[in-house]
């Protein structure tokens, strides 16, 4: 089976993990969901970094914690998270809110009108 996205539009996201054991499935499961989220703004993205964190270690619970930064050049960052009780919820849940932001921003900077002004005569 084949790649489900051509190589020359393939994300490269930075991904911490911290408290947890991020096996290299789940790392690219992160990279997949990433690259079906945001394959639509693709040209737009500069960088993305991916945090996954346990923020209750071995006591359990929702506090698998997934925040995603995705660097626009020539906007502010845009910085998403999400908490869940497993870690492939988690980073579903961020991909998703991913997407919307920056949708968001970038309908944002369309709807923008820039006026022009006829040029001074000196």
């Amino acid at each position: 089976m084949g790649a489900p996205f051509p190589p020359e539009i393939l994300m490269k996201p930075t991904i911490v993990a911290k408290g947890v054991k991020l096996p290299q499935v789940l790392r690219d499961y992160v990279v997949r969901r990433l690259q079906f989220a945001l394959s639509h703004a693709r040209e737009a993205i500069g960088a993305v970094v991916v945090r996954i964190s346990d923020q209750n270690g071995p006591k359990g619970g929702v506090d698998k914690q997934c925040r995603i930064q995705i660097t626009v050049p020539g906007m502010p960052s845009i910085i998403v998270s999400s908490k869940a009780g497993r870690i492939a919820e988690a980073i579903d849940l961020c991909a998703h809110r991913a997407a919307l932001a920056i949708d968001r921003l970038r309908s944002r900077t369309r709807s923008i009108e820039h006026a022009r002004f006829p040029a001074l005569d000196s």
